[in-house]
């Protein structure tokens, strides 16, 4: 196969004569540079002639650009050996979204759909030479509207029209997220010429498991295939390698393997990663050939769902061991996505892993994300819950729609089925608890769209795939969409309806694949987007980068029902981050110790798109927040936590791994100053993927303290290693009788990019902030206590190929700066 790339630069300009151009935007009815893949937003902010959206409320002024159409041109070269190849296709992997192809003046195809990939036979248009491509887009906006006033609105939140349009559904805006509604040539795209057969949809998936075997199959499909053919596929993975040739009889090709021994790929925290490889060559009577490489994993998923006295289970089951997925919902990094270097998913990825998560669900309002978060999330062991790209909100079921569904379900689910970490196919989010909601005396399938969930989505992959369960939405099951006793659950009571933290340990769902709580950003994030007299928490820039509605309103609510609450911008965030950490800590501590009556806790979410205040743990510039450094605590593999039911104290042992674990177990009532009132220690055994009592601590310990002034203190260890460890206080910290610690930091070590830092404290210090002025660090632990007169040693690594010389350590804790 030959190929001529089309990516790189291209030119674009408005041909809309409907509308009247903003004043002093006439350069754009004149020819502009433009980069493919790209959006026309990001070609218009590289040639000045918009300002960055992300800045200040910059959002505001770009909005007139989705109301045009925008045409896209560009000359190439065909070598008249290209003319002569019989096959001749324009493989265009993403166009957003109403577009239409001519090459050198003549129309050769149009797309609705920006989630397909498109394949046009154009040899007949083509001329040895020169030639031109031009694409012209059409306004979403004006697309979908004009679809919506032609079909009738439909039941959706946010934007109606948006669910008419097979397009990211974020880009019409969202509670988290900019409305930059984009268009464009947002993946790669060239032209293919061959003469022979092609190998295509190679698929492997195991078959059959057991201790010392697996069975895969290993399938694919021969277009313009000339028999006699003969095809060679050889196998390839960590001491195993093996060729097997035949003879092919059809244009589908089908055969089984038994490897011994087999290397198993597992989710994070319970094994290792390996991958194997099938490379699969075939070759004509006239000596043409193909060839397709396809790596997988050897491993199998089951969706176990088991009556109880809670009503029934939801566990994801790998290899045949029941898995607590814990993790976080994905949302994609940036509304330009074609501006998204691999570094972002690599970084967001490894954050994810470091964190001892073992699932992200890529969630339905965004993308089919691009192939190397998939790479990395194979690499790494992040299982994905892949939603299908629907969400809040009834959609269409003409003829018409279901048939574009059906492709972009079909071209989806074969790009993405080789990949072992993809667990589980969802239909939506949130559509079917909506409209429940909105309509309680009707079922989920009077919602209009409801055909595509039931019936479209499952058979394709049953079809197509077959390997890993389907789920109708998230959340979904028996009865009401979002009852606790069975499916999955999304818990917004907390949060979004005005209810604190604590009452997550009401909630009993079996497995939530959605929850959260608000933070800012970070302050040197704030400080990329923001002028520094924005900076007060209730400045209009900064409220605007806030898109839920009252959503700064709960900032204060929540911060002031913890913490006490004034109107410096600096302890705003640190304090609004706080809360949102010991939010997602105490739903997932709770979650976690009712092991496996509840299976998964998601929360919402890893990442952002645009500088702001959200769900996210880690910020649009990939800053953590202070509740990433509480999840790589409260989801590693063994947690002790503490309950408090009735005034009674109960320490728990969580063990995700594979294995019993042996510990030692020390319990302590001990004042802010240092002094021990109470201890007690004991050999535990935890089960392997366990969660039980470990200990009861008795209510005379602390009926006779001042509650404000003492906290408990729990850890495990073994031969002296710190486990894991937690602590309970009795008061909120706004009511702590808390003096200012006398905190001492120093660089111990300190080689290349790596340091070794130790804190130290005189009396309790809590949630201690290290920064290294002037740099971005990643930590291996932030934001924690320190218990009176202990000091930590902590490793950090310097980002950006920054130098510690000379940078000073900035050390802050809750004591300090308080408003």
């Amino acid at each position: 196969m030959r190929q001529i790339d089309l990516n790189g630069q291209w030119f674009v300009k408005v041909i809309d004569k409907r509308n009247t151009l903003p004043a002093h935007y006439e350069r754009v009815l004149e020819w502009n540079p433009a980069t493919v893949p790209g959006t026309i937003h990001t070609d218009l902010l590289n040639e000045n002639i918009i300002i960055d959206p992300y800045y200040r409320m910059n959002e505001l002024h770009v909005q007139w650009i989705e109301n045009y159409q925008w045409l896209y041109r560009r000359e190439f070269t065909v070598d008249k050996s290209i003319i002569d190849e019989e096959s001749i296709i324009l493989d265009a992997q993403g166009l957003d979204t109403y577009a239409k192809i001519s090459i050198n003046g003549k129309k050769v195809g149009h797309t609705e759909n920006m989630f397909v990939y498109h394949q046009f036979d154009i040899k007949r248009f083509l001329t040895s030479g020169v030639n031109t491509i031009e694409i012209l887009f059409d306004s979403p906006v004006a697309r979908s509207k004009a679809l919506q006033k032609k079909h009738g609105i439909l039941e959706v939140a946010l934007e109606s029209h948006r669910v008419y349009a097979r397009k990211a559904q974020y880009s019409f805006g969202w509670d988290w997220g900019p409305k930059l509604t984009t268009s464009g040539i947002w993946r790669p795209i060239s032209i293919k010429a061959s003469s022979g057969p092609i190998l295509k949809n190679q698929f492997v998936k195991t078959i059959d498991l057991t201790e010392k075997t697996a069975t895969v199959e290993i399938s694919m499909n021969i277009e313009n295939f000339k028999f006699p053919l003969d095809i060679s596929v050889k196998i390839e993975g960590e001491g195993y390698s093996e060729e097997i040739k035949k003879r092919v009889v059809s244009s589908h090709v089908t055969l089984r393997r038994k490897i011994d021994h087999p290397h198993l790929w597992w989710p994070n925290g319970y094994g290792s990663q390996p991958l194997y490889t099938v490379t699969s060559t075939i070759q004509d009577s006239d000596g043409s050939t193909s060839e397709t490489s396809t790596t997988f994993g050897i491993r199998t998923v089951k969706l176990v769902q088991e009556k109880d006295a809670e009503g029934k289970s939801f566990v994801i089951q790998v290899n045949g061991v029941n898995i607590f997925c814990k993790g976080a919902d994905w949302i994609p990094c940036d509304n330009f996505i074609p501006r998204i270097p691999d570094s972002t998913y690599e970084r967001l990825v490894t954050l994810a892993q470091n964190a001892n998560m073992n699932m992200l669900r890529v969630w339905g309002g965004g993308i089919y994300e691009q192939d190397i978060f998939y790479e990395l999330c194979d690499k790494f062991g992040l299982l994905i819950w892949q939603d299908f790209m629907f969400a809040c909100g009834e959609y269409p079921q003409t003829k018409w729609f279901i048939n574009s569904v059906k492709e972009e379900a079909a071209k989806s689910v074969m790009r993405l089925r080789n990949h072992p970490s993809i667990a589980i196919w969802c239909g939506n989010n949130e559509c079917e608890w909506l409209y429940c909601t909105q309509h309680p005396d009707k079922s989920a399938d009077d919602m209009k769209g409801s055909r595509i969930f039931r019936e479209v989505l499952p058979n394709i992959v049953t079809q197509l795939d077959g390997s890993r369960p389907y789920w109708r939405s998230s959340p979904y099951g028996a009865g009401f969409p979002n009852d606790v006793s069975n499916g999955t659950h999304h818990e917004w009571n907390v949060w979004s309806f005005w209810k604190d933290y604590k009452e997550y340990e009401k909630v009993t769902a079996r497995f939530v694949s959605e929850f959260g709580f608000q933070a800012p950003a970070n302050s040197t994030t704030w400080a990329e987007v923001t002028l520094p007299a924005d900076r007060h928490p209730q400045h209009p820039v900064i409220e605007h980068h806030n898109k839920q509605v009252e959503g700064q309103e709960r900032l204060f609510r929540f911060q002031s029902a913890h913490y006490t609450v004034g109107s410096g911008f600096e302890d705003f965030l640190y304090q609004g981050q706080l809360v949102q950490a010991n939010a997602l800590k105490t739903a997932v501590e709770h979650w976690r110790r009712r092991k496996f009556k509840t299976s998964g806790a998601l929360f919402w979410q890893l990442n952002d798109c645009w500088p702001v205040s959200s769900w996210a743990v880690v910020d649009s510039s990939l800053r953590p927040k202070a509740a990433y450094y509480y999840s790589r605590r409260f989801f590693a593999p063994v947690l002790v936590s503490i309950s408090s039911q009735e005034n009674i104290l109960t320490v728990w042992g969580t063990n995700d791994l594979r294995k019993t674990v042996k510990a030692n177990l020390t319990v302590k009532v001990i004042s802010f100053d240092g002094k021990v009132v109470f201890a007690a220690a004991q050999e535990v055994s935890l089960r392997m993927n366990s969660s039980e009592k470990l200990y009861t601590i008795p209510a005379q310990t602390f009926h006779s303290i001042e509650k404000n002034s003492h906290f408990v203190s729990v850890q495990l260890t073994f031969h002296g290693d710190l486990i894991s460890e937690n602590r309970y206080y009795f008061v909120e910290p706004k009511h702590m009788a808390v003096r200012v610690p006398q905190l001492t930091a120093d660089i111990i070590t300190a080689e290349g990019a790596y340091l070794n830092l130790s804190i130290h404290t005189d009396v309790l210090a809590k949630d201690i902030r290290i920064e290294l002025e002037g740099c971005d660090i990643d930590l291996e632990d932030n934001y924690f206590d320190l218990d009176p007169g202990s000091s930590r040693l902590i490793r950090c690594t310097l980002l950006g190929g920054a130098s510690a010389a000379g940078k000073k350590i900035v050390v802050k804790s809750l004591t300090e700066g308080t408003m």
